[in-house]
């Protein structure tokens, strides 16, 4: 059946299809988080399956031992791996319009501002929601959105399930996050001893070569950690995320990690990440990219939805941290 004002629907999907790398590329380089996790290629488009499993490495190959001569070595091989698994969330924003904004709006320009208009309302929708998401406790919206770093990276590592591991379990030590707090490590955060709780933080993180590479403070932690740096000491710019095309945030550095701010993280918490072990896994179908238009039944509308489909996944909690009051 044709559709009334066809003319329009052509020209707001192409529209909209020609700005799908734009649109994910506006959300995504204006979250922080988002956008540093991009740059160190920790965000990972990625293929089907019924969940995202990690593959874990949580001890050393029990086999090695030292000896001496003839002496009988150790060849039965033990259990020194595993898998978390953590489940698909998904998240929509559509594009809708009616007959009745297609007639009013029928004039080239007109179209072109109401398209425009409702593509940067919805890139900004996304950009909050998932901006937000990343910070979660995998309990909001009933458990439907992305487990952020409230859930993999906790205030109390030693309870809760992550990714379908007891961390309360005697024998699972190994998946809990690492924690710097004011009550237990007798500090009160503050411009004189935030990079003190940063080099403790560490030294926690720290396994051999793997060490942290993001530091991700709240507003208050950010404030105290700038304020805690020489008069003369610049903010650095991203070279290489600029040269990538991606949005380029202010960041000081701590040894070999960047240090940044993102409102999305409480005010009064920050976080030590290494990307190497923690990567957001997006469905490469359902990456913030428009599909083609549906025409609901029983309503004189056009709707163009946006998707996405993925989740922050942790392939070692031990190497991770968070600064809490």
């Amino acid at each position: 059946m044709a559709q009334p004002n066809s003319s329009f629907d052509e020209y707001a999907s192409l529209t909209i299809a020609n700005y799908s790398d734009d649109l994910r590329d506006n959300v995504s380089n204006n979250i922080p988080l988002y956008a540093f996790m991009k740059a160190e290629g920790a965000v990972v488009e990625t293929d089907g399956g019924t969940t995202l499993l990690e593959n874990l490495d949580f001890g050393d190959n029990p086999t090695f031992k030292w000896f001496d001569g003839f002496e009988e070595l150790t060849v039965s091989q033990g259990d020194f791996a595993t898998s978390a698994n953590f489940d698909w969330k998904e998240a929509n924003v559509n594009i809708v319009f009616s007959e009745r904004d297609k007639a009013i709006n029928s004039g080239k320009a007109k179209r072109h501002d109401l398209v425009k208009g409702r593509t940067r309302n919805a890139e900004s929708t996304l950009r909050n929601n998932i901006g937000a998401a990343l910070f979660y406790a995998g309990t909001e919206n009933s458990g439907k959105s992305i487990g952020g770093l409230q859930y993999i990276v906790a205030d109390d590592p030693t309870t809760g399930i992550v990714g379908g591991i007891n961390r309360a379990t005697a024998g699972n030590e190994f998946w809990r996050n690492q924690v710097v707090d004011e009550s237990a490590d007798s500090i009160t955060f503050s411009a004189t001893t935030m990079q003190d709780s940063m080099e403790l933080m560490w030294v926690r993180t720290a396994r051999g070569m793997d060490t942290t590479d993001l530091f991700v403070l709240g507003n208050t932690y950010w404030r105290f950690f700038a304020g805690s740096l020489n008069a003369n000491q610049q903010y650095i710019q991203d070279g290489t995320m600029k040269k990538t095309g991606h949005a380029s945030f202010p960041y000081y550095m701590f040894k070999t990690a960047k240090v940044f701010n993102d409102p999305n993280c409480s005010a009064t918490r920050g976080y030590a990440l290494n990307t190497n072990f923690l990567k957001l896994k997006v469905h490469k179908n359902r990456n913030m990219t428009p599909d083609s238009p549906r025409y609901p039944a029983g309503q004189r509308a056009t709707v163009i939805p946006i998707d996405f489909m993925g989740n922050l996944v942790c392939g070692n909690a031990s190497l991770q941290g968070v600064f809490h009051s």
